[in-house]
């Protein structure tokens, strides 16, 4: 609906514009918000509310953002740092579009709140908690029906220039401003979807006197506020369509010093007067069960996922009555801040990364950290449960779980609680456009993702680190139940009595029974500011490497630089290169250092090119460099094609270990009590061998031993053992040989579970019933004892 007749400012006078602001500001549920606009008289009228973005097509917009609440409510409070950023430096008379303003996110955090090296987590505890105060995020209502006020002192607006900038759409508000995140003015939009049943979102600002002063600007300097509601599809309009508050096509306004709209102590929310700036609040916010419960609990660590580092912190607080709880309020500096603060919590040395450039796409900064598996225990988890997490800004663009982990680099072990942080905000604009949608939380099926997606992989399954780790897990896991050579011997005896069960394993080697863990190795520790780094057994007269033209080559140094030397947030080592060469990847490990290189297109055979590679760190006047030659020789020719597949009808390539566990270990394998069975690839080279962890402390199991008193638990937990195995392993034989779904496929669904969810699944359901069909159908000395 457009229009309504303009009127003066003082339609509502400045006494009944301030009550009716601060009424709706105080409710706390949608009835009482219709309840006070249908006494005032502008709930049913028509002509007061006017179009979104100053068009009934909005749904088209507001419906194509977010895709879950979290990441939509992230986008609100990402307008806040950007209004923040914005603000500094307009009180600094600089023009935000001006090549003399900062232009990074970063750069302008560190110019205008002298943050070192513009990231937060540099900065102690204390200071965050006093530079989060600015933007404040807090939670009030019920404990069932959460509502969300968003509170900053940014730059704020005028009542006059709503409709152009918080309820404009598609405008070129920030484009040109190269520090802030929101370039596409629809971003914000995203909470109307989760917002309840009216979609209410109440705005409230005041442009800041420090900026009016700076710009001259002569208009009063009056609160302005609206009320933004959804309208249902009628005949002759078959689409919601979103309206804002605006009596006389006028933003309601009023003139106060401040207002109460920070909050005060517990359960305070609105205790503290907010002199300028912007207020947001958000009625019957539609998030999952567990994220209504304490702020800062489970919502809290949702947020910092979707910001792992925002460029500024944030206060979080929570003013619902009727908790009790250590503490109502706290600062979110992102999980890049939970990682650093938490160094007990990581595996030795496995806080590392990598610059990593990707040929046709760029370069982008990969942070890689395993996490201890005790610190992901309990019911309230600091960290997400594994897996690869895409940013731009600081805040979460895309994300793979720990199943990409799992499929792409076999490494299952340390899949839950490998945590891999990719910074694309280095990648140029167009890159982005084609790698992310606007909306910011998914990522686009095209050649540039798959690159990508390659590129990490590859980084993962060639990092010394990771798959020595990835095997110490693993022998620890199974030492109890690997040194018994009695499970081959059953499991051999069992398919040689059966050619259909034997087919399942093709002419491959027989079961492999690993030893047990090996003692932990001395952990290495490096230097924050290493001495040396250096071409590693450098012959006399120099190293000349010699690759292929279609071929990437690697050059090893040796350093005393500890593994996070290039991927931590405090003084971080930087590595550059000379010459024509790309450097690809760096693996960091233990005193070494591989350096990957990609030739430049154009080279020619017989080409010789002169590498000098130089690092360097604040701790430094000179880099430390070496120097090198890479020798261009002809393509190498295609890739030799891999060994031939398995004949028709085999699927491994030799029997499954299997390993019994208990409930003192569910935590490890992520059991409960009616878990069945883990599978994980056993990490050998040719990727087929595979583990079976099964569950013998499974309900279904412990029940069917107390209820079957005359029947020999032992021959019991056998049949149950064995049983859940082939069972899996025929559903795993049934999908390799269909095909169900290819490698390739299952690489494109970003948030897959692992390769082996569907048959754990399967597994879960087939524990419930397998002893009694068993002992039904078998007819033998089981059902006779039973």
């Amino acid at each position: 609906m457009k229009g309504g007749v303009m009127a003066s400012r003082n339609q509502i006078s400045n006494r009944g514009s301030k009550e009716l602001c601060l009424r709706l500001l105080y409710a706390e549920t949608e009835d009482e918000v219709v309840e006070i606009l249908t006494k005032a008289r502008l709930w049913n009228n028509a002509s007061l509310w006017q179009d979104y973005g100053g068009t009934d097509m909005n749904r088209s917009i507001v419906g194509n953002q977010q895709s879950e609440p979290v990441a939509a409510l992230v986008e609100k409070l990402v307008n806040s740092l950007d209004a923040l950023l914005t603000a500094e430096c307009l009180v600094r008379g600089m023009d935000p579009r001006r090549s003399d303003a900062p232009q990074t996110m970063q750069e302008a955090v560190k110019v205008f709140f002298g943050v070192p090296e513009g990231r937060i987590p540099n900065l102690t505890a204390g200071q965050r908690t006093e530079l989060g105060r600015h933007i404040q995020l807090v939670s009030t209502g019920s404990k069932g029906s959460p509502n969300f006020v968003i509170v900053d002192q940014g730059e704020g607006q005028h009542p006059d220039d709503f409709p152009q900038t918080f309820l404009s759409l598609l405008r070129k508000n920030k484009t040109g401003i190269p520090f802030v995140q929101g370039k596409f003015n629809m971003g914000g939009t995203g909470v109307l979807q989760f917002a309840g049943r009216q979609s209410f979102q109440l705005i409230i600002s005041r442009r800041r006197s420090d900026i009016c002063n700076i710009l001259k600007d002569k208009k009063e300097e009056l609160w302005g506020f609206t009320l933004v509601r959804r309208l249902d599809p009628v005949v002759e309009r078959p689409h919601s369509t979103y309206v804002y508050l605006a009596p006389g096509g006028m933003i309601p306004s009023f003139s106060a010093d401040s207002i109460p709209g920070c909050p005060g102590p517990y359960p305070e929310a609105y205790g503290q007067e907010l002199v300028a700036g912007t207020v947001v609040k958000l009625w019957n916010y539609k998030v999952p069960g567990r994220l209504k419960s304490n702020l800062m609990l489970d919502m809290r660590r949702a947020l910092e996922k979707h910001l792992p580092e925002p460029c500024l912190p944030i206060r979080l607080y929570e003013r619902r009555p009727g908790y009790r709880a250590h503490s109502y309020e706290t600062t979110l500096s992102g999980l890049s801040c939970v990682i650093e603060d938490s160094p007990s919590d990581i595996e030795s040395g496995l806080d590392t990364g990598t610059p990593l450039t990707v040929s046709e796409v760029g370069k982008v900064q990969m942070r890689v950290t395993v996490l201890k598996e005790e610190s992901i225990h309990g019911t309230n988890p600091k960290y997400p449960r594994g897996g690869v997490f895409f940013v731009v800004n600081g805040q979460l663009h895309s994300e793979c779980d720990k199943g990409f982990i799992e499929r792409r680099t076999k490494l299952d072990y340390i899949a839950g609680t490998t945590l891999v942080i990719v910074d694309c905000t280095g990648l140029k604009e167009r890159i982005r456009e084609d790698l992310f949608l606007g909306s910011r939380d998914r990522m686009r099926a095209c050649d540039e993702r798959d690159l990508l997606y390659s590129a990490i992989a590859d980084y993962m399954k060639d990092h010394p680190g990771l798959r020595d780790l990835n095997a110490r897990r693993r022998l620890k896991r199974m030492a109890a139940a690997l040194s018994e050579e009695e499970t081959a011997k059953i499991f051999q005896q069992i398919v040689r009595t059966d050619p259909s069960l034997a087919d399942l394993f093709g002419k491959g080697r027989k079961i492999e029974v690993p030893r047990g863990p090996e003692p932990e190795k001395e952990p290495y520790i490096g230097k924050t500011f290493p001495t040396y780094f250096r071409l590693a057994r450098e012959p006399s007269g120099g190293l000349v490497k010699r690759c292929p033209r279609d071929r990437r080559t690697r050059v090893v140094f040796e350093t005393d630089a500890s593994n996070d030397y290039f991927s931590r947030a405090k003084d971080p080592g930087r590595i550059e290169v000379e010459g024509s060469p790309n450097l690809a990847s760096v693996h960091l490990w233990d005193g070494r250092a591989s350096l990957t290189f990609e030739l430049p297109k154009g080279c020619s055979p017989g080409d010789v090119l002169n590498v000098e590679v130089s690092t360097m760190d604040i701790s430094r006047i000179d880099p430390l460099t070496s120097s090198f030659k890479i020798q261009v020789e002809p393509d190498a020719g295609p890739t030799p094609p891999r060994p031939p597949t398995p004949p028709s009808g085999a699927a491994f390539t030799g029997m499954p270990n299997i390993t019994e566990v208990r409930m003192a270990e569910w935590a490890q394998w992520g059991f409960d009590e009616r878990s069945a069975l883990a599978i994980r690839s056993s990490g050998d080279e040719d990727g087929e061998g595979l583990d079976i962890a099964v569950n013998m402390d499974n309900i279904y199991l412990r029940n069917e031993r107390g209820r079957r008193r005359k029947a020999d638990p032992e021959l019991i937990n056998y049949w149950f053992k064995y049983g859940l195995c082939l069972l899996a392993l025929g559903m795993l034989y049934d999908q390799r040989r269909d095909g169900e779904v290819s490698e390739e496929v299952k690489a494109d669904v970003e948030s897959d579970t692992g390769r082996f969810e569907g048959v754990e699944m399967a597994c879960r359901g087939l524990a419930v019933t397998l002893i009694p069909v068993i002992s039904q159908l078998s007819k033998g000395k089981l059902s006779e004892e039973c």
